[in-house]
């Protein structure tokens, strides 16, 4: 269906009023956090397999006898069924009961992580996997539009991602001691066990607003999206930027040891920089939309690139660390006002669904690209694409941002 520029604006200024009626311009901080903790278990349990690969794939290949080849193509598979169980639950999000939706994410992710403990086969492993990820692509996207419909999304998702990162943080740490104790099957077994205890607090996710979606085609959810152009011009931007992204956290740990920091050094400094996240997640969750989206995004954003460039060449230790927490500062800091902005153009959840997916899927051939670069140029040429790849990036994605202002979008 093609609208007309005229009927366009007027879709995107029903949507606006709509919005504005159904959504106050602020919350209040301490009335969030129920939702914004519901928002934090549901990303715990949708991520919390995917950022335990690098941990995992030395035991993985011990078990199965593995090369480190073979793991990447399961998590490849993982990866991948993830981001598109993610973007399939943009329309479902509107029309259905989100408490429900991501208790059978649960469910499925509990269930996926029980059969990864007791399979010895890769194969069966790898399908388990991307059982797993299933469940957590509906359980994300769930507390995603959930979070999206809130009456300050900036605030919610700010405060949810500083308790994901703590409950993350906290559990890289045990990972090692659970590995040393109970092996790999009790690694699983802890992550279903985790799964089940959240089950309670997705009480406190947002129902999706019937009067907006309640008897509407399937199809026509997605083509009457409002702020459609605005919204892929945007989430173009986030894909390019995570690219760079993806290509420093790649390297991050190489990097620091090209400095001369020991393997203990870095790892101290990475359980330091979660304080400068915290601190990035807790300022955004003070400011909340007061400034709008587009300076803070600007702020942010244009910190992140600029460190992250300069931490690919860096080769002075003292110089390594600062760069390391303002990276680290900024994204944490930027992460709510990116999710605000896309929550801003739909009040349904749709595009920050959407988005949510695509800044995920990015972390497949963002690796790619910087060992492609690394292997053949060397680690200075990576500066330059973290730089111009970020550069883009922001500039399509503050334009979203502006344009949100403009309009006069909370979110």
């Amino acid at each position: 269906m093609h609208f007309s520029s005229v009927a366009h604006e007027d879709l995107g200024e029903r949507y606006r009023l709509s919005d504005l009626a159904v959504r106050p311009q602020s919350e209040s901080f301490w009335s969030v956090i129920p939702g914004a903790l519901a928002v934090a278990a549901a990303y715990n349990v949708g991520l919390w397999g995917l950022y335990l690969q690098p941990q995992m794939l030395s035991p993985l290949m011990a078990k199965f006898g593995a090369a480190e080849t073979d793991i990447g193509v399961v998590y490849g598979a993982e990866n991948f069924a993830y981001f598109i169980a993610l973007l399939l639950t943009a329309i479902p999000v509107t029309q259905y009961s989100r408490t429900k939706m991501a208790i059978l994410g649960v469910a499925i992710a509990a269930v996926g992580s029980v059969a990864c403990a007791f399979t010895d086969n890769l194969g069966t492993f790898m399908v388990y996997r991307c059982v797993v990820s299933v469940g957590g692509g509906i359980v994300t996207g769930a507390a995603t539009a959930s979070a999206a419909g809130s009456k300050d999304p900036v605030r919610v998702f700010a405060l949810a991602g500083m308790l994901y990162l703590f409950v993350f943080s906290v559990g890289r740490k045990l990972v090692p001691v659970g590995l040393e104790n109970f092996g790999e099957a009790g690694i699983f077994l802890g992550s279903a066990v985790f799964c089940a205890v959240t089950i309670p607090i997705y009480g406190f996710l947002n129902p999706p607003i019937k009067a907006a979606s309640s008897g509407v085609d399937f199809w026509a959810l997605i083509r009457n999206a409002p702020y459609r152009l605005y919204a892929i011009l945007a989430m173009l931007g986030l894909f390019i930027y995570e690219l760079g992204q993806n290509a420093v956290f790649t390297y991050m740990d190489k990097l620091g040891e090209k400095t001369g920091l020991a393997g203990d050094e870095r790892g101290s400094l990475y359980l330091l920089s979660f304080s400068l996240e915290l601190l990035g997640g807790g300022l955004a969750a003070w400011m909340g939309s007061r400034f709008g989206k587009f300076r803070p995004l600007l702020f942010g954003l244009g910190l992140n690139i600029t460190s992250a460039a300069m931490f690919t060449v860096v080769q002075d230790p003292i110089y390594y660390i600062y760069l390391l927490f303002l990276w680290n500062f900024s994204y944490a800091f930027s992460m709510p006002y990116i999710t605000g902005t896309l929550s801003a153009l739909d009040k349904e959840g749709r595009w920050a669904v959407a988005g949510d997916a695509i800044w995920n899927f990015s972390s497949t051939p963002g690796p790619i690209i910087a060992t492609v670069i690394v292997t053949n140029f060397g680690y200075n040429p990576l500066a330059l694409w973290v730089f111009t790849s970020g550069a883009l990036g922001i500039t399509l994605f503050c334009y979203t941002g502006r344009k949100a202002d403009k309009l006069g979008l909370d979110g």
